[in-house]
């Protein structure tokens, strides 16, 4: 059992577990920037969504397995379903039947998916939607089962928003918080601030 008032009264102790514990939450969470997912699709799940983020850059997306089609959006949803026949604009950024054929080393078949490109919106949410083309062409349902395979995002998503000020009562230090990140390109404006709250921030509030 370990020493509660220690723990207390030890200030150094304390920040240390706090870190310690913030080092092993986000091991321990961390998303892989690669997946392999299975999906299945019938009459009653016409498609599955899958919700990732990527903070920019590069990736791939492959569906594998008898004739998948898939969808890519920016966001983290999708309402309705976009047939053969949707065009591809706002968030609706990709949708793919057919294009794994030719992707160099490919030893699956010519009826797998496939997207490639390079996020340009930096940190951002987005939905990668797999269903079969006969549902997709507008035939009707499949009972399919799919490989999805990703590169370059990660699952889950992340908050976008930009909050420039935490509360209404601020302290004199934190009611800066969001403009110097926003506008203190070379880190002057923290550098001052920090120095007036060392000499005076127990008379500043």
């Amino acid at each position: 059992m370990p020493n509660l008032h220690v723990l207390k009264s030890n200030k150094r102790t304390r920040v240390f577990l706090i870190f310690l514990g913030a080092v092993a939450a986000s091991i321990t969470c961390v998303n892989p920037a690669s997946a392999d997912e299975t999906v299945s699709v019938n009459e009653t799940t016409l498609y599955r969504d899958f919700q990732v983020y990527s903070a920019g850059g590069s990736y791939v997306i492959r569906a594998f397995g008898a004739d998948p089609v898939i969808h890519l959006y920016r966001g983290t949803s999708r309402v309705g379903y976009d047939f053969y026949q949707a065009p591809v604009s706002g968030d609706f950024l990709a949708v793919d039947d057919d294009s794994g054929w030719n992707v160099e080393g490919n030893s699956g078949s010519f009826l797998d998916s496939y997207l490639s490109g390079t996020f340009s919106y930096g940190l951002d949410n987005y939905v990668i939607r797999v269903s079969s083309f006969s549902y997709w062409a507008g035939a009707g349902p499949a009972t399919q089962s799919y490989t999805l395979s990703y590169s370059g995002l990660s699952s889950g998503t992340v908050d976008t928003r930009v909050t420039t000020r935490q509360s209404h009562n601020l302290s004199f230090s934190k009611s800066l918080f969001g403009s110097d990140k926003l506008s203190d390109w070379d880190g002057e404006l923290r550098k001052t601030v920090d120095s007036i709250n060392k000499q005076w921030g127990s008379l500043i509030k």
